[in-house]
Order: C-alpha cells, then sequence, then structure tokens
C-alpha cells in the first residue's frame, strides 16, 4: 500500500480488523484475508526539539461490510411439496422404498386445510407399493387417500386391482362399479373401465357358480323347463304299447304309469317313481328308467345322479340303440352345463355315429354350436335334423334362430330369408307356440312392438302354462311404451302362476332395478339362483346379484346416480334370447 507498511501481525492485536467473506450458496466458505494494521506517525518537527509534543496514534472508523442475503423461510405447503418432488425423484430412480417415505414425510407436513394433496401422497405410496408386488399395502394407502378425497378415481381404480390381486373380487367389483358410475357410461366405455368391470365380474361368477353348484341341493324346476327339455327328443324312443296288466315286476308296470304322468305333464311325482321303479329291478324296462331318471337328474341339476344312469345304459351291452343315442345326447348336455365343452361334444358326435339316422343327436349338437358361436356347422345339423324329420318342430326354430344370429353378425341381406321362413315356419306349425314366440322375439328385436305383441299373444294362447310368453310382453311394455309399471304387473302374475320359472325372476329383477328397488331386485335373483341348472347360468346370475348390490351401495355411498336401462350392456339381447 502505497504511505505504509505491511507487517506480519498478531490477530488478537486490538489494532487489527478481520473481514470474512461468505461465498455463495453451493461453493465452499471463502476467508477475506484484509488485514489492516495502523502505528503511531513520525514526527514533522526537527530532531532535539524538546518541546514539539507526540502526536497520538487515530484508530479507523470500522468498515460496515453487508451481509449475505439470507435464503427465505419455506411454508409449511412449501416444505411438503419440496418433499413430495424428492419423493417422485425417487420414483422414477425406482427407489419405491425411498419414495414412500419421502411422501409420508411430506403427509406430515402438509397443512390439515390441503387435504387432496395428502390424497395424492397415498395414492403415490400406493403406487410405489404396487411396484413393490405390495397389493395389501396398496388397498392401504389408496383407502387412506379415498378418507381424505372420496372421488379420487387413481385411487379407487388402483385398489380395485389390488382387491383383484388378493382374490378379493367383491371388493373389486364395487371399486370398479364406482369408477364407473362417478366417471359415466361414455368415458368408462373409452376409457376400458367397463371391460376390466366385466372380465372381473366373470371371474367373480364363474367362481361363485363352482361353489353354488357344489352346495346345490337338487330341486324341481319349473314346468316351463322341464317341457322344454322334453320337446328336444323324440319321446317314441321310450313308448310302448304293452299293458301294465301283461307285467309281473313292479318296476315295469310303474313304468308304464310314468309315461302316463309325462304325457300328463304331472311332472311333480316322476322323480320318486322312478327312483322306486328302478329299485325294484324291472325285467323289460330298466334303461328306458334309467335315461328317463337321467333327464330328471339332469334338469334337477343333480349330475352326479344323471351321469349315473347314463353312463349305465351305455355300458349295457344289452341296451337298445336307441337307448344308447339317448344317453350319450343327454351325457353331453350334462358335460355341457358342466362346462366340459370336449366331452359334450365327444358324445354328440358319437350319438351320430351310432345312429346316423336319428334326427335328435343333430339337433343337440347344433345347439351346442349355438352356443359357441359356430352358426355355420349348426346351420348344417339342423339342415340334416329336419331332412330326417320334417315335421320335429324343435330343429325349425332353432334354424331360424341360427339364420337369424347370421344375419345380425355375418350378413343383413339375410334378414327377408329370415322373416320368408318365419312366415312358412308359422303356416307349418300353426299349433306350436314355439314357433310364434320366436317370431316375436325377431320382431321386438327389430323394433316393430305391435307385430310382436301379437305374436306373443297367440303363443299364449296356444301354451298358457308357459310364463316367459308373458314375461316377453312385458319387456315391449318395458321397451315400447318406457311402462315399467306395466311390465311389473304382468311380471308378478307371470310369477304368481309359476314360481320356479327363473326366466320370469330375473326379468322381474331387472324391472325392479329401474325402479329403483333394489331390495326387491336381489331378492328375485336370489330365488332365480336356486332354480337355475347349469354353472353358465349360475355365474351370470352371480355376477348380476353382486353388481346390483354394489350399485346399490356405491350410489348411497358416493352420492352418484345408478345406469338406466339404456346403459346396461347387452340387456335387450339377454331379454329377447330364445328359451329352450
Amino acid at each position: 500500500m502505497v504511505g505504509s507498511k505491511m507487517y506480519n501481525v498478531d490477530l488478537s492485536d486490538t489494532k487489527t480488523k478481520i473481514v470474512l467473506g461468505v461465498a455463495a450458496a453451493g461453493t465452499a466458505l471463502a476467508l477475506g484475508g484484509a488485514l489492516y494494521y495502523m502505528s503511531s506517525s513520525e514526527s514533522d518537527t526537527p530532531s532535539g526539539s524538546a518541546d514539539t509534543p507526540k502526536k497520538e496514534s487515530v484508530t479507523p472508523k470500522e468498515e460496515t461490510i453487508p451481509e449475505a442475503p439470507k435464503e427465505p423461510e419455506l411454508t409449511p405447503l412449501e416444505e411438503a411439496d419440496k418433499r413430495k418432488a424428492v419423493g417422485n425423484g425417487f420414483f422414477k430412480k425406482s427407489d419405491f422404498e425411498g419414495a414412500i417415505n419421502c411422501y409420508l414425510e411430506a403427509i406430515d407436513l402438509y397443512p390439515e386445510e390441503n387435504p387432496v394433496e395428502k390424497s395424492h401422497c397415498y395414492q403415490n405410496m400406493a403406487a410405489a407399493s404396487e411396484k413393490l408386488g405390495k397389493p395389501e399395502d396398496v388397498v392401504k394407502y389408496c383407502s387412506k387417500a379415498l378418507v381424505l378425497n372420496q372421488k379420487y378415481i387413481k385411487a379407487i381404480q388402483r385398489r380395485a386391482t389390488a382387491y383383484e390381486k388378493l382374490n378379493k373380487y367383491e371388493a373389486s367389483i364395487k371399486d370398479w362399479t364406482a369408477v364407473c358410475l362417478i366417471e359415466g357410461p361414455e368415458k368408462s366405455m373409452k376409457s376400458g373401465y367397463m371391460a376390466t368391470s366385466d372380465r372381473v365380474l366373470k371371474a367373480y361368477g364363474d367362481e361363485k357358480a363352482k361353489k353354488l353348484m357344489a352346495a346345490r341341493v337338487p330341486r324341481l324346476p319349473s314346468h316351463t323347463v322341464i317341457n322344454s327339455a322334453l320337446d328336444n327328443i323324440h319321446m317314441r324312443d321310450f313308448h310302448t304299447t304293452t299293458k301294465p296288466e301283461t307285467l309281473e315286476n313292479m318296476g315295469d308296470k310303474l313304468y308304464i304309469q310314468i309315461l302316463s304322468d309325462i304325457e300328463k305333464k304331472e311332472y311333480d311325482v316322476v322323480p320318486d317313481k322312478l327312483d322306486k321303479a328302478i329299485s325294484e329291478e324291472p325285467a323289460k324296462f330298466l334303461n328306458q328308467l334309467r335315461v328317463l331318471r337321467g333327464i330328471f337328474a339332469w334338469v334337477m341339476a343333480d349330475y352326479q345322479t344323471a351321469l349315473q344312469n347314463f353312463d349305465a345304459v351305455i355300458l349295457d351291452t344289452k341296451s337298445y340303440m336307441r337307448l344308447k343315442v339317448q344317453a350319450h345326447i343327454h351325457r353331453g348336455e350334462v358335460y355341457q352345463a358342466k362346462g366340459d365343452k370336449n366331452r359334450a361334444l365327444a358324445d354328440y358326435n358319437t350319438a351320430v355315429q351310432l345312429d346316423e339316422d336319428h334326427p335328435d343327436p343333430y339337433l343337440h349338437r347344433a345347439q351346442f354350436y349355438l352356443s359357441i358361436e359356430g352358426l355355420e356347422q349348426a346351420i348344417k345339423d339342423l339342415n340334416k335334423c329336419i331332412s330326417l324329420d320334417e315335421e320335429f318342430a324343435a330343429p325349425w326354430t332353432q334354424l331360424v334362430y341360427g339364420q337369424y344370429q347370421m344375419a345380425r353378425t355375418m350378413s343383413p341381406s339375410l334378414l327377408d330369408e329370415v322373416f320368408r321362413n318365419l312366415s312358412k315356419m308359422q303356416e307349418k306349425f300353426p299349433n306350436v307356440a314355439d314357433v310364434f314366440a320366436l317370431y316375436g322375439q325377431v320382431l321386438q328385436d327389430q323394433r316393430q312392438f305391435s307385430a310382436a305383441e301379437e305374436k306373443f299373444q297367440e303363443a299364449q294362447r296356444l301354451s298358457p302354462d308357459n310364463v316367459t310368453y308373458k314375461a316377453h310382453v312385458a319387456t315391449l311394455k318395458m321397451m315400447a311404451e318406457n311402462n315399467f309399471d306395466a311390465a311389473l304387473v304382468l311380471l308378478n302374475e307371470a310369477h304368481e302362476k309359476d314360481p320356479k320359472c327363473d326366466f320370469v325372476l330375473e326379468n322381474l329383477g331387472m324391472i325392479y332395478i329401474q325402479k329403483q328397488m333394489y331390495p326387491e331386485a336381489l331378492e328375485c335373483f336370489k330365488k332365480a339362483l336356486e332354480l337355475v341348472k347349469t354353472e353358465a347360468e349360475a355365474a351370470h346370475l352371480s355376477a348380476l346379484y353382486i353388481g346390483i348390490q354394489c350399485q346399490w351401495e356405491v350410489c348411497d355411498e358416493y352420492n352418484v346416480k345408478p345406469v338406466s336401462l339404456a346403459d346396461l350392456q347387452d340387456f335387450s339381447q339377454m331379454m329377447t334370447a330364445p328359451q329352450g
């Protein structure tokens, strides 16, 4: 420095001032080494002058150095957002445990007036737990998120998926129902929520059906169901001209009585009589009794008894060929009801091979193909069946039904041919109710409601005991007039006439749903479940039951509106599906 000297000094000297400079954040601290030393000035007077006074040392003024600016303190909300962002960083790096810890810290930091932000953190924790393969934690964190943010779709959706992984189908269905109702039908369809919900419903229905059918107590179903089963076979294979008084064995005599009971449609006494007749070890009609016992066991969903009787006929080398054919046909129906399609088709094929001139195997194999949408093969078999017996009405109705399905799905140009065949069939079988019922269903599906009602009314006239025709008229009232009250009256009348008709009970339940009478709807489905005879029917109704139960609960819990009739997928198809 000009005019002064620089010395090494003791830092403790009071004449020394040290100034420390702090570097900007993110760099090392720096020490400013500005050391200042002040000493006494030399005399300006000549030397030796005694009275020249000695100058006093002067202390310089202290310099004011501005302090580095302090970072502003973060609010709790900002601190929480910061921790959440750090958690997001950990998540992106697949450090899911680290992410969960950061989200937990953020939740603690968020003020109580920020529940939505807290819910987002819980949902992020659920996402991290999902990555870690911990569905139980996913459910826990999503549930916490939903306490804070009830209609948080991401959380409901993620919890639904976790419940499915835990095989908690009912809880999963309820969450998917909530998603669909909150988002609405259109968005749920486009987003795939409805498809996912249907898949979970199907899984639940399949599981529930197996348990239900395994524990089911066999019971005789509606007479409508029994009539339909017997209308699909040639009873001539069981007829006999033998007079009961010419028979000695009580079992053989009972067989003659049973045929009379079946002809008079007095079905309630038939199962017990069949058991008693077989126990008498009849000499003449044992295998006829076994086939009939198997058929009645099948409609009662007593599959074990049905298979035992059909197997006995098939293995008996003394059985008539036509009885073996019937045994294979109906054993195939049992396997089909149990969901064993390969065995079912094998039995139908064997029945055809045993007697290529018997119409019944072709009819039942065609019905099997219709159930798996093998329309072309079904139509081929039905034409063969008709060629073997043109006066057999069942293959005609099934053929036109198959042609109509083909026209709807593959070739609309066939529709004119379908209506021509319906007219021909009506002329050929003017006294067969199912012919008019099918005609009505096709007209209904084409929204020709007035003409359809006329056909159903004629079917009712021809077969007043078949309550399904009245059920179809009820659907017309609903679809054509939006008159749910009139439909409800008709269905209640049908139910009173035949309390065991599951078709009527199911449709009655659907009307109650539209009127938002959920307890009544669930009671109808519960009763129908006790009457179904196949696992497929049980699965369908089980899924319908839990779906409606969940909708009821969700509407109440989330304060949302239920779906309307128009939103119910495949409702019209279900209501108009041909019976039998």
